[in-house]
């Protein structure tokens, strides 16, 4: 019972043909396959990530983003602008306003009280001389509530109005629908004794 070669038999030793190593010009074609596997993969990511810059406004592209064209964004203190089928769906739908001069915003025009509530509709209103947002909620939460220029309630809703991101250039606006930014749920604190 040894361990060295000439103790085991001649059938459960490897042949010649085991220690040819694989030709070199099939390593050079398995790397190369690689290689354009590769090239291929980022010119294909950076024809989605390119794509909301070289498109004409108004056009949805990969990624769920929608670019728009500049003149979509109003003046400060002017109605945000409707955003409607048929350049989104309805489960999309969003109002674009400028809130200040550095700031764009982008509400989604369905709101619910809670998460996992049924959603309400959201329109514009005016409070004050001052454009904000309505959400009716009648039939599903029995009430209306009311909202400032950024989505922030102004009648002690539980929740703010939910927005996109938003990137705006020189020509065009960009509304990324796959980053809907959820407000959170605020929960009022105890009395202090």
């Amino acid at each position: 019972m040894g361990t060295r070669y000439e103790d085991q038999p001649p059938e459960l030793w490897a042949g010649p043909e085991s220690l040819d190593p694989t030709p070199v010009w099939k390593q050079f074609l398995l790397i190369g396959l690689l290689l354009l596997g590769a090239i291929a993969l980022v010119v294909g990511v950076s024809a989605v990530a390119v794509a909301p810059l070289v498109v004409a406004p108004p056009a949805l592209v990969p990624g769920d983003r929608l670019v728009l064209p500049g003149s979509y964004v109003r003046a400060i203190g002017a109605p945000p602008y409707d955003v409607v089928p048929p350049l989104v769906d309805e489960a999309h739908r969003l109002w674009l306003g400028r809130v200040s001069a550095t700031e764009v915003v982008a509400i989604r025009a369905i709101w619910a009280p809670r998460p996992g509530e049924p959603e309400c509709p959201v329109g514009v209103g005016v409070f004050g001389g001052a454009i904000g947002y309505v959400a009716s909620c009648e039939r599903t939460a029995g009430r209306v509530f009311t909202f400032d220029a950024q989505g922030g309630s102004r009648d002690g809703a539980s929740r703010g109005l939910d927005r996109y991101l938003v990137s705006v250039g020189d020509d065009r606006v960009i509304v990324n629908l796959g980053r809907l930014i959820v407000s959170e749920v605020r929960v009022p604190a105890s009395p202090t004794p």
